[in-house]
């Protein structure tokens, strides 16, 4: 499993709100435009990127996925003191 921070920049309202719920499917909203979302593999990374991608214009509109190592996310935390995008390791379907 791997976690991201996806953060956008977006300005029509209605194009943030199909991001976010897009983004809901992966994980959780920790900020307005700020999602910590999780993948099983680079395949699914690859299907959500595709999902963002057909919802924006490249030229217009900023979407960044910034990948949350394990130690990255063991170190991270809140001001108030809860962990950063603390996603089980194992998912049981």
């Amino acid at each position: 499993m791997e976690v991201y921070v996806v953060c956008f920049d977006i300005s029509d309202d209605a194009l943030r709100r199909r991001i976010g719920q897009v983004l809901l499917g992966y994980g959780d909203r920790v900020q307005r435009s700020v999602f910590e979302v999780s993948v099983r593999d680079r395949g699914q990374l690859d299907a959500l990127r595709v999902e963002l991608a057909e919802l924006v214009k490249p030229d217009d509109q900023d979407i960044r996925l910034y990948r949350l190592c394990a130690n990255c996310r063991e170190a991270s935390v809140t001001l108030g003191g809860e962990r950063v995008a603390s996603f089980p390791a194992l998912i049981v379907i």
